[in-house]
C-alpha cells in the first residue's frame, strides 16, 4: 500500500510535488507515495488544490503528524527563509516522516548525500560527492556540480546552474537561470537573483543580481509568523 503524503503549502511548489508523485505513479510505475491532501492556511478545508483536498491549516496538523502520514514541506517565499524554517520546526515533524522525492529522470552522482524532505525534479544533475541538507528543492533542468556543500531549506529554481566546490548555507535561493561559479560561498539566507552570474562570495542575507552579480540589498529577517503572512 502506498504511503499517504500530505503536502504543506499551495499550488506552487506544492503543486509541483503533487505532479511529480503522480507522474512517477502513472508513467514510471513507482507507487511508493500517494497524495492524501494539502495543509494550507489560506484555502478553507474542504476546498481543493490541483484536485486534492485541503485538510485544514497548520493548526490542524497535529493529528496527522501523530498518524500514519508522510509530509512534504513545500512552503517557499524568497526573502522569508528564516521564519519559514522556524515555522517548520514548530510543526514537530520527524525526519523519518519527511518524503524525499527524486524524479527518475534525475542524475545523482556517486557519493552524494540527499537530506530528508528534499525534492529533485526531472532532468536535473547532481554531481559526485555533493551533500544537500534537508527540505531543499532542486527544480527541473538544474545542474549542481561536484563536491558541493549545500544547507537545508534551499531552493534552486528552474534552470539554475551551480558549479563545483561551493559552500551554500541554509535557506539560500538561486533563482531562475542564475549561475554560481566554482568555489563561491553563499552565506545563510542569501539570494542570487534570476539570470545572475555570481562570481564572488555572497554575504548572509545578501541579495545579488546582474551579470556579473552585484549587491542589491539585504534581506530583513521576519520576526513573527504574522510578519511572514503579511509580507508573503
Amino acid at each position: 500500500m502506498a504511503k499517504q503524503v500530505i503536502i504543506i503549502g499551495g499550488d506552487g511548489n506544492g503543486g509541483v510535488a503533487a505532479a511529480c508523485i503522480q507522474d512517477m505513479r502513472v508513467n514510471y510505475d513507482i507507487e511508493e507515495y500517494e497524495v492524501y491532501g494539502f495543509i494550507n492556511d489560506f484555502i478553507p478545508a474542504g476546498k481543493t488544490i490541483n484536485g486534492y483536498p485541503v485538510l485544514g491549516g497548520l493548526k490542524d496538523i497535529g493529528p496527522y503528524v501523530a498518524g500514519d502520514f508522510y509530509f512534504i514541506y513545500a512552503i517557499h517565499s524568497i526573502s522569508h527563509a528564516p521564519l519559514r524554517i522556524k515555522l517548520f520546526e514548530s510543526l514537530g515533524i520527524p525526519d523519518e516522516k519527511l518524503v524525499t522525492l527524486i524524479h527518475p529522470l534525475t542524475f545523482i552522482g556517486e557519493g552524494c548525500e540527499i537530506g530528508p524532505g528534499c525534492m529533485i525534479m526531472a532532468h536535473s544533475y547532481i554531481g559526485p560527492e555533493t551533500k544537500i541538507g534537508k527540505c531543499t528543492f532542486v527544480m527541473a533542468n538544474c545542474a549542481i556540480g561536484h563536491n558541493n556543500k549545500i544547507g537545508g531549506f534551499c531552493h534552486f529554481s528552474v534552470g539554475a546552474i551551480c558549479s563545483s566546490v561551493l559552500t551554500i548555507g541554509n535557506g539560500c535561493d538561486v533563482a531562475l537561470n542564475a549561475t554560481v561559479m566554482e568555489k563561491v560561498t553563499m552565506g545563510d539566507f542569501s539570494v542570487v537573483g534570476a539570470g545572475a552570474l555570481c562570481l564572488k562570495d555572497v554575504e548572509p542575507y545578501q541579495v545579488v543580481v546582474g551579470s556579473p552579480a552585484k549587491h542589491l540589498k539585504y534581506v530583513k529577517p521576519d520576526e513573527t509568523q504574522e510578519d511572514f503572512v503579511n509580507n508573503k
